[in-house]
């Protein structure tokens, strides 16, 4: 079978598993918008406001959210279809987005491994159910990974004539869709600083004067209504959430009587002072300095806890409250996936053909991620290289076989 594996192949399995996908999203997934996007989608169409929040009756500005998924969404909103039609067409939609994914993948795994292998990784990736899951919802995630691989494939092949500008492009767009994702923009900047000096310096620039390009307008807008220059302002409520009295490795989402009362004071000092507009950096910034006492107070705690929260990311989230999350389809193959990654990962560290940028990128998230809490979904941005780390770690402990002697690059 392997020997008639080829791209015309792959292109079948490619669109078999995006049919697939869209028969699992007609019967499963959202049908209604009513989490946070839901939300945001209905005061956009209805109010021209980017808006989550209703203050004492006013819909104030948000930041909470990037904006760049919540305007995918608006775009559908102009066909005037009904909300469940509205619904399986953004899916399917996801779907074929995947799809482009996957394909991206390919390319990016095409780095390290030679063609058959890659096909065969960028088959079984495709067909991983954590990505039938995705596309399904209405969640910025399938996008997200959209652009976090495509940017991940021209981070990785920066240097090749014009993939400078490319890897700009799914930065600034990556930056307006995670509120992380500027920091790791940041971290790859300094990495081709380091390693190149001034050799690459044009391209430097110009990829920062690019992402400025797309990122700032929003910046704008969040400087006019917040008389501050940010991108989200969610990391406080997300670290409360993480770090609470009783700390809960998917986070705890119940307030306690204390801070309901403390927003309550701040939402009518807000009144008085005529800055209900301010309403969720308010917020954000009183539950940051909540989880910072609580870290403070009792370091040892969510010192051990972060380290749980590590665990539950890097290797299975027994854990959450989805019960979906328990099926053996989706946990057998992730435990597996997850300890050959991570043996894989530190067999290539001190290998002489070390996947640096990756290990650069798997890090950041391994590290960063933990410092909040794990939803089931967290765990697609790292799923990828999880894929050629744990291919990696196979293909050397098979290296006497024929097939796999010459498997990597």
């Amino acid at each position: 079978m392997i020997r008639y594996l080829n791209r015309k192949n792959f292109i079948i399995f490619l669109i078999l598993s995006t049919i697939l996908k869209i028969v699992f999203s007609i019967f499963y997934g959202d049908k209604v918008f009513d989490n946070e996007w839901g939300k945001l989608y209905y005061n956009l169409i209805n109010f021209s406001s980017l808006s989550y929040n209703d203050v004492y009756g006013e819909k104030v500005p948000s930041v909470y959210m990037p904006p760049l998924y919540i305007y995918f969404l608006y775009i559908f909103s102009f066909f005037n279809f009904s909300e469940l039609l509205t619904i399986q067409i953004v899916k399917f939609v996801q779907c074929l987005i995947s799809c482009i994914s996957v394909y991206y993948f390919y390319k990016i795994s095409k780095n390290f491994f030679e063609q058959k292998i890659s096909l065969i990784i960028a088959i079984l990736y495709c067909f991983y159910p954590l990505n039938f899951y995705a596309p399904s919802q209405i969640s910025s995630i399938t996008l997200q990974l959209f652009l976090f691989l495509g940017f991940l494939n021209f981070f990785i092949n920066f240097e090749k004539k014009n993939n400078f500008i490319y890897f700009a492009l799914f930065s600034g767009f990556s930056i307006l869709i995670r509120g992380e994702f500027w920091l790791l923009f940041i971290l790859c900047i300094l990495f081709f600083f380091l390693k190149y000096k001034t050799k690459l310096i044009k391209k430097i620039i110009l990829s920062l004067l690019m992402v400025s390009i797309i990122v700032t307008p929003y910046l704008i807008r969040n400087f006019i209504n917040f008389n501050e220059i940010i991108l989200t302002k969610s990391s406080g409520y997300n670290l409360w959430r993480g770090n609470s009295l009783q700390p809960k490795v998917s986070g705890e989402l119940t307030n306690s009587p204390t801070i309901e009362n403390e927003i309550i004071k701040i939402k009518n000092n807000l009144l008085k002072i005529n800055k209900l507009n301010y309403y969720e950096v308010y917020i954000d910034n009183y539950y940051f300095d909540v989880a910072k006492e609580n870290i403070i107070a009792n370091p040892l705690v969510y010192i051990f806890h972060y380290f749980k929260k590590f665990i539950a990311y890097s290797i299975y989230n027994p854990f959450q409250k989805y019960e979906g999350y328990f099926n053996p389809i989706i946990y057998i193959p992730e435990i597996i996936i997850s300890i050959l990654a991570l043996l894989g990962l530190s067999k290539n560290i001190f290998s002489k053909k070390r996947y640096t940028r990756i290990i650069l990128v798997l890090i950041f998230y391994l590290l960063l991620i933990p410092v909040f809490f794990i939803l089931p979904r967290y765990k697609l941005f790292i799923l990828p290289m999880y894929f050629i780390f744990a291919s990696y770690f196979i293909i050397n402990l098979f290296s006497k076989k024929n097939f796999f002697q010459k498997a990597i690059k």
